[in-house]
């Protein structure tokens, strides 16, 4: 599995997309930060972080599945969980790592020290939770418009759409990924100060850890049952 990791790693890295793809998400937080002075992390730039770590997750197996590199992995490495599994641990830690630079940036350009932990740790950790979605949906639909257009439906635009007072529709939109980091990060301000707009912290958090285990498990199972 270390094998299957750096070999990767070394995939990912050796792409230029991978650098200018996470410089510009970066520049587009810092910003989109600099612009609107109402929160420490801005939804603009952030829905860009979220679009851009998605595509990244999908594009990593995506590509293998266009170019069919994926059956002589799969010749390579006959466990294929395997595989799926090391491209996730390297999209969570690149996408990490650019999570981390984007809040720490929008930190210094809104010059506030005031954040918690969990509100920057909502801020991080949005990115590798959704490059693993953007992966798992790969592994799932294959093909690149169906993956993307997916991904940003589900992560985007499903949320703005799931409004109103209906107890259904409300559930569906707090159990969202976008509507999580807005609970995290406090995006609307101060939990007691906004009502029921928001979810509760636990619950946001739960968003977090059952997205990214629900699609990248029922990716593993298509996987490894379904011909490559």
């Amino acid at each position: 599995m270390t094998g299957l990791v750096a070999s990767e790693w070394l995939k990912t890295r050796s792409l230029r997309s991978t650098w200018w793809s996470a410089a510009l998400t970066v520049a587009a937080v810092l910003v989109a930060a600099a612009i609107d002075r109402d929160g420490v992390f801005p939804l603009a730039g952030y829905l860009v972080l979220i679009v851009a770590a998605t595509s990244s997750g999908a594009a990593s197996m995506v590509g293998e599945y266009a170019s069919g590199l994926i059956r002589a992995t799969a010749v390579a490495v006959p466990a294929r969980s395997h595989v799926v599994l090391a491209k996730a641990v390297v999209q969570a830690a690149v996408w990490t790592v650019v999570g981390a630079l984007a809040a720490a940036g929008s930190l210094v350009v809104d010059g506030t020290v005031s954040v918690t932990p969990g509100e920057l740790s909502g801020a991080v950790l949005v990115g590798p939770v959704c490059a693993i979605v953007g992966l798992g949906l790969a592994v799932l639909l294959r093909q690149a418009g169906a993956v993307y257009v997916t991904g940003i439906l589900l992560l985007v635009a499903l949320p703005q759409l799931l409004t109103g007072d209906n107890v259904v529709v409300r559930a569906l939109h707090h159990a969202m990924i976008l509507p999580a980091w807005q609970r995290l990060t406090l995006a609307y301000g101060p939990a007691e100060a906004v009502g029921d707009l928001y979810t509760s912290a636990g619950a946001a958090w739960l968003s977090y850890l059952l997205w990214p285990i629900a699609v990248l498990g029922a990716a593993l199972v298509v996987h490894h049952r379904r011909d490559v």
